[in-house]
């Protein structure tokens, strides 16, 4: 195995560049793994050496139209796909009539762990703001000890306000929306996210995109997209229905795989998952042994309740650690999926 790191298009400090999948090139077979988003076009040079893809874009890929994100023309150069979504792998490995695509688990450098820390804060949630629901999360979190961790850019989840002209009007003006001031920590170091998580005693978690109509709209218009479980709360093509939903600001729910669920397991704090139509979660940790939900609109009761009684969850933030630990760290996910690859 080789790792292909040519034109890679990642920051230094997304998760991904730090699996560090080249201590086991010389433990594989004869094969290029790809394992971070690139520029794809120089694989186009390489098509006929046996290629295999790390896909962790799906199948949000689908909601753009930026041929560079979906990179469908390139869908033949991959001898595998490795792909964080059940949905499309069944989907298109039905559609394309070949056992491209298998399903794997987003992993964890085991050894990045962090030591068993002291809690200093109540709850944390890191990630962007992409939706009304996640703004509201962010909100209610403020109101106790907690840390929200930004990126560097926070996108609106408003088809108008997050438009080029509107952002570019912002940055003129320096205009800066609401929700900013809710940051305590923007665009930190992957090491000290990793620190301020295992001080924490409760990760807010979900594995959910929300699409307004722009993004629902590109979904509708790719072939047989009903065919993906992935995509079905997401209604077929109707203008008027698109007109009435873009005024109600409708946000259609997606299920995606997120780095934030191991990252909190490993870090010994307790995973409060929102519950949703497709409890992706489930795919990886068992409710109450190893994870506990909380209901939409019900965050702040459920966490004061966990809070209060917090000494009580110390054996389901103890079983997450040690599933995560057996079942999804690098070494882990190469010995799953890579090292008898053929």
């Amino acid at each position: 195995m080789k790792i292909f790191t040519t034109v890679r298009k990642v920051s230094s400090e997304v998760p991904m560049s730090f699996f560090n999948f080249e201590r086991f090139e010389k433990q594989c077979g004869d094969f290029l793994f790809v394992d971070a988003r690139i520029n794809f076009k120089p694989l186009l040079e390489i098509k006929d050496k046996k290629i295999v893809y790390f896909e962790i874009e799906e199948p949000n890929r689908f909601a753009v139209t930026d041929p560079a994100f979906r990179r469908d023309e390139y869908e033949r150069c991959f001898h595998k796909i490795l792909t964080i979504c059940p949905y499309t792998a069944e989907w298109l490995n039905k559609a394309q009539g070949k056992h491209r695509r298998q399903f794997v688990f987003f992993p964890f450098n085991e050894n990045l762990i962090p030591p068993k820390r002291e809690k200093l804060y109540d709850v944390i949630y890191f990630g962007g703001i992409h939706s009304r629901e996640i703004f509201r999360t962010v909100k209610t979190i403020s109101k106790f000890n907690y840390r929200f961790i930004a990126p560097n850019e926070i996108k609106s989840y408003s088809v108008i306000a997050n438009s080029k002209i509107a952002r570019k009007i912002k940055k003129i003006f320096s205009v800066k929306p609401p929700k900013e001031k809710y940051i305590t920590d923007k665009d930190i170091p992957h090491l000290k996210k990793l620190e301020l998580i295992s001080q924490t005693k409760v990760t807010i978690v979900h594995n959910l995109l929300s699409f307004n109509v722009a993004y629902a709209r590109n979904i509708q218009n790719t072939p047989d997209f009903k065919s993906n479980d992935a995509f079905e709360q997401i209604p077929p093509k109707n203008f008027l229905r698109t007109i009435l939903h873009f005024f109600l600001r409708k946000e259609y729910l997606v299920p995606q795989q997120k780095t934030r669920l191991l990252e909190a397991a490993f870090c010994r704090s307790l995973i409060l998952c929102r519950k949703d139509p497709f409890n992706f979660i489930e795919k990886f940790f068992t409710p109450d042994k190893e994870f506990v939900y909380y209901e939409e609109g019900r965050l702040e009761e459920k966490l004061r309740d966990v809070l209060a009684h917090y000494e009580d969850y110390s054996e389901i933030i103890e079983n997450a650690y040690q599933k995560a630990l057996k079942e999804y760290t690098t070494l882990a996910f190469f010995e799953k999926y890579l090292k008898n690859l053929n």
